[in-house]
């Protein structure tokens, strides 16, 4: 080989490791925004639910630039046009903001309601929590409008998976249900 050879070699290796560090750097930017995030609006001090357009970091930090840039908000279409000023708060602590965090740390350590058994740390492919409203009426914390959720919390109690999906036969087969009361048997 000759040593134009070697060089151009040696040129496209270097060039191969560099779009490699920048992909993985736009997939580590892009995971960092993902799902649903909550921030305060600075326009009605009001928690919103928002989405980052990830494929766009991640587009952005191929070249390396940084351009956050909402997906979504739970105040769109009407406030659309909007300056985006709560990105700021995403990008000091996008962790922080992300909705799942925020549920998974509020059920850390606490115990269901009905049947007082310690609430699991959950994962994305385990059955959800519940939660229990002052109606007492449980629901998947999940199902409840994200820009909500901390106010719901706030008033709720948790409940395991498995309580929740006895209640919820309870209030919707009433006439299924029979109520047993179990007499202490003595050995």
């Amino acid at each position: 080989m000759a040593i134009g050879d070697y060089l151009l070699v040696a040129l496209l290796v270097i060039a191969a490791v560099y779009v490699i560090r920048r992909v993985q750097i736009a997939a580590r930017d892009a995971r960092r925004f993902r799902g649903k995030m909550l921030a305060t609006c600075p326009e009605t001090q009001a928690t919103v639910a928002v989405k980052v357009a990830t494929w766009r970091e991640a587009l952005a930090a191929l070249v390396g630039r940084r351009h956050l840039e909402l997906k979504s908000c739970t105040r769109w279409p009407e406030r659309q046009d909007c300056g985006q000023e709560c990105l700021s708060q995403l990008e000091s602590d996008p962790e922080k903001h992300r909705v799942w965090k925020i549920a998974s740390q509020w059920y850390e350590g606490k115990n269901c309601a009905y049947c007082g058994k310690p609430i699991e740390a959950f994962s994305h492919v385990d059955h959800r929590p519940a939660l229990l409203s002052a109606e007492k009426r449980t629901a998947e914390w999940d199902q409840v409008p994200a820009e909500k959720l901390p106010e719901i919390m706030s008033s709720s109690l948790p409940v395991c998976w498995n309580c929740h999906v006895v209640e919820t036969f309870r209030r919707e087969h009433p006439e299924l249900v029979i109520e047993r009361r179990r007499e202490h048997v003595k050995a």
